[in-house]
């Protein structure tokens, strides 16, 4: 399912977030995001719930954990939209987006790349270790 985001998504929430962890506008970073909630997107009046397409919901996300900056920012605030780009999960559930790419330049951009890893949330707020997650893939 390709999760986007949508005005339910409280990006406000992201956005706090991000700022909590120390992150500036311009900075380019890679980074832990525990407890991304993904949901079928609703259907309307005349269609079901659309299993293909998954709304973003970042209301219990926890702690950001960064991992690198990989681009010096300039401290100006951070931008207020919202866009995330290649995260596609098996189904609905919370999701901890390991080694993201994170960009806040014009808008607050989340990257799933070739090195991001998307797995189960460990838990309410707490983000889960590789090691962790490589033992709960092996079982």
């Amino acid at each position: 399912m390709e999760a986007r985001v949508t005005g339910y998504s409280q990006v406000e929430r992201l956005r706090l977030r991000i700022e909590q962890a120390n992150v500036r506008h311009g900075q380019e970073i890679r980074a832990d995001l525990p407890g991304i909630r993904v949901v079928a997107m609703a259907g309307g009046w005349f269609t079901r719930r659309s299993r293909r397409k998954g709304e973003i919901l970042f209301c219990n996300m926890g702690p950001v954990r960064v991992r690198e900056v990989t681009t010096p920012g300039d401290g100006l605030p951070l931008p207020g939209k919202v866009v995330v780009e290649g995260l596609v999960v098996p189904d609905e559930g919370a999701y901890d987006v390991l080694d993201a790419l994170v960009q806040s330049n014009g808008d607050l951009r989340l990257v799933v790349d070739q090195a991001t890893r998307v797995v189960p949330a460990a838990g309410r707020n707490q983000v889960r270790t590789e090691a962790e997650s490589d033992r709960s893939r092996a079982v």
